[in-house]
């Protein structure tokens, strides 16, 4: 199946009210995952921990969109990801069994931050959902528009490396075509044959693994 298409054309966004509701979700939203269920992924073999906090997580059916965490959402964000990260590699290490921990902080769409695990079977199963870049920032991880005097004490913990997340759009398709005619040509990356169609790949973003 033909992952979903991500496009971020003509997109107005909608103003965040509420800033101490926010933060205080951003922290119920942490504390609530904290705990990695031993028994389900005994049984699924994976488990991850998306961002759904309004009103990030909130689907639109108008072309609006709410603006990424910034400041102390953004801060709050990237503290309850590494915290979810530490609990459940404290809880993987009892296990005693090989397993796949990851955060996947994105560059530019922070919302769609993640931290993902995986045992036995499923182990391997993301080692490749993201393409490697060969020069790293000098910088490393401090050149993320992330890293600030507030996020240093969370970012600074681990050794990151920069990743693409990358997308492929069928250049026979003609909303495909012109949608990656719209984009900055720095994003396009290679043009792939995949079976006997002709797909521009695309990076979407860029993405921090640890």
């Amino acid at each position: 199946m033909e992952k979903q298409k991500i496009r971020y054309r003509n997109i107005r966004y909608r103003k965040i009210r509420g800033t101490n509701r926010r933060k205080r979700a951003i922290e119920q939203w942490g504390e609530c995952n904290k705990a990695l269920n031993i028994e389900e992924l005994k049984e699924t073999h994976r488990d991850y921990v998306k961002f759904w906090v309004n009103p990030w997580s909130r689907f639109s059916l108008i072309n609006s969109i709410y603006p990424e965490p910034t400041d102390d959402c953004e801060y709050l964000l990237i503290k309850n990801l590494q915290n979810i990260y530490q609990s459940w590699k404290d809880s993987l290490e009892e296990l005693q069994t090989p397993y796949y921990l990851q955060i996947w902080l994105f560059e530019t769409y922070i919302s769609r931050s993640q931290v993902v695990c995986a045992i036995e079977d499923y182990k391997d199963f993301y080692q490749n959902t993201f393409e490697p870049i060969n020069e790293q920032p000098k910088d490393g991880i401090q050149s993320s528009i992330h890293y600030n005097v507030n996020t240093a004490r969370y970012l600074d913990r681990y050794d990151w490396t920069l990743h693409r997340c990358v997308q492929a759009y069928n250049l026979s398709d003609p909303w495909d075509a012109e949608y990656v005619q719209s984009l900055d040509s720095q994003q396009l990356l290679r043009k792939q044959t995949i079976g006997q169609k002709e797909y521009q790949i695309v990076e979407i973003d860029k993405v921090w693994l640890l």
